[in-house]
């Protein structure tokens, strides 16, 4: 069988992003499995689309989802990046939770 994701690299990273502000690029790459050049190239397509900002303090970089962005399918449009995220952190807390409490019992 293939292994493949619902979510595209793009939405795992900014995911990861929402998750864990203060990553670096390299940290990025290796919760996602890609190369630093792969996570660099999505960050661009990610920051020029305006759905990530950044900000330089000292050498490190800090990235931001901008949480009230439109998602960019028509159908979708009226919801947004902030409330995907949302969803996608609320399902994880609840399987991490499942998970604990299988393992403890």
């Amino acid at each position: 069988m293939a292994d493949w994701s619902l979510l595209t690299n793009h939405g795992r990273l900014l995911l990861a992003i929402e998750n864990e502000p203060g990553l670096r690029v390299r940290d990025m790459a290796e919760r996602l499995q890609l190369s630093e050049r792969g996570v660099a190239l999505i960050l661009r397509d990610l920051r020029e689309a305006g759905y990530v900002t950044s900000r330089r303090e000292g050498r490190r970089v800090f990235y931001s989802v901008v949480a009230d962005k439109p998602l960019r399918r028509d159908a979708l449009r009226h919801r947004t990046v902030g409330e995907l995220l949302g969803l996608l952190v609320e399902a994880d807390a609840v399987q991490h939770e499942h998970s604990g409490s299988n393992s403890s019992g």
